[in-house]
C-alpha cells in the first residue's frame, strides 16, 4: 500500500491531490537525496530599444553628493577614464573603476566619433563586478547600467542621430564578409 493510500484511509475527510507537473521555464526544488533535472530558463530580452556595442571614452561626474565611507564627508565623484560597453536610446552601460551607488544621478560626457562631446544625465540602476584581463593578470572593474534621464535638447538630438548612424553602420558591417569589414575613409564621415 502506498503512502498516499494509507493517509487517505487514516483521514477520509482529506482527499489526496497529485502534484502538478512542472511548467516549462520553472525549476523544481529537489527533495533531499533526490536527483534534480534542472530546467534552464530561456534568455528573455526585456529591453525595448536596440543596443549598440561600442567602446567610447566617457567622463562621469556625480550630481548627487556621495558620502565617503571612511571619513563621512560629502564629495562629488569625478572620473575621466570610463569606457562605454553599449549604448541605446534609453540608457548605456559603462565600465569604470569606482562605480556610483545605485540610485545616484550622474552627468556623463560622451565622445562619439565625428561629434562634439555630448552631455547626458543618467541614473545608476545596477552595478556588477567584472574582471578585465591584462598583462599581469586580471584586474577588477565595475559595469554600471545607467538609465538616461535627460539632458540639453540639442545634445539629446545629437545623441539620437549618432546612435542611428552607429546602428546603421553596424548593420552594414554585419552584411559584409569579414575580409571587407574594414571601414574606408569615406565611411568615417
Amino acid at each position: 500500500m502506498s503512502d498516499v493510500q494509507r493517509r487517505a484511509e487514516e483521514s477520509p475527510e482529506v482527499t489526496p491531490v497529485a502534484t502538478p507537473a512542472p511548467q516549462s521555464g520553472w525549476r523544481r526544488i529537489a527533495q533531499p537525496g533526490a536527483a534534480e533535472d534542472e530546467v534552464t530558463l530561456p534568455a528573455v530580452q526585456r529591453r525595448g530599444e536596440l543596443r549598440t556595442n561600442l567602446s567610447l571614452r566617457a567622463e562621469r561626474t556625480t550630481i548627487d553628493a556621495v558620502r565617503d565611507p571612511i571619513t563621512g564627508e560629502l564629495y562629488y565623484d569625478i572620473a575621466d577614464d570610463d569606457q562605454t560597453q553599449n549604448l541605446s536610446r534609453r540608457g548605456l552601460c559603462i565600465r569604470c573603476e569606482r562605480p556610483p551607488e545605485v540610485g545616484t544621478r550622474v552627468l556623463v560626457q560622451l565622445r562619439l566619433p565625428g561629434e562634439a562631446p555630448i552631455d547626458v544625465v543618467g541614473l545608476a540602476r545596477w552595478t556588477r563586478v567584472v574582471f578585465v584581463p591584462g598583462e599581469h593578470g586580471a584586474r577588477a572593474a565595475a559595469l554600471v547600467g545607467l538609465e538616461l534621464l535627460g539632458g540639453p535638447p540639442r545634445a539629446l538630438e545629437r545623441y539620437g542621430r549618432a546612435l542611428g548612424k552607429l546602428a546603421r553602420g553596424a548593420a552594414k558591417a554585419d552584411e559584409m564578409n569579414s575580409e571587407s569589414a574594414v571601414a574606408s575613409p569615406r565611411d568615417r564621415r
